[in-house]
């Protein structure tokens, strides 16, 4: 059926563990990949367009279809600013805790190459909605790993838009 009124479902997926992990950053998403139209949040009749920096960590899951283990991945939103400049932006934040440097990037491939494939020391926190008793995981940190200690290196990751 093309259209439907039944609710749909949100899939589920199990939450990333709490506490430090080591990550690395694999891709990074600004566009759906069936409409092809910008990931875009509108609060109070604002829009703002987002990027998702896509993080595979060392901690692993079953993957469902097959029992075999996987890495598990976390997509951490952010709205794009119109400048990294704004020091309160999250995605500034984000980048100058993890060392990423802060100046334009003219293209969205110009800031991939600076972010994916960029070690990551995560640190996981939960929080409960008050809304659905859900629980969610949130990066509360993203530090730069530390020079000349082991890295974990991503497996297998399947990008979203492949």
């Amino acid at each position: 059926m093309f259209l439907s009124n039944e609710s749909a479902q949100a899939a589920e997926f199990e939450i990333h563990p709490k506490g430090i992990v080591k990550a690395q950053c694999v891709e990074v998403i600004t566009h759906n990949k069936k409409t092809g139209e910008p990931f875009a949040k509108t609060v109070e009749g604002v829009t703002k367009n987002r990027l998702i920096l896509v993080f595979q960590s060392e901690k692993t899951t079953t993957d469902p279809n097959t029992g075999e283990p996987i890495h598990m991945v976390f997509w951490d939103w952010h709205n794009i600013p119109q400048s990294l400049a704004n020091e309160n932006g999250a995605l500034h934040k984000r980048l100058s805790e993890w060392e990423v440097p802060i100046k334009d990037y003219e293209t969205q491939s110009a800031f991939e190459n600076e972010v994916v494939g960029r070690p990551a020391t995560l640190v996981f926190s939960h929080t409960v909605s008050d809304k659905t008793g859900k629980t969610y995981a949130n990066i509360s940190s993203c530090i730069a790993a530390e020079e000349g200690e082991p890295t974990f290196q991503a497996v297998n990751y399947k990008k979203y838009n492949d």
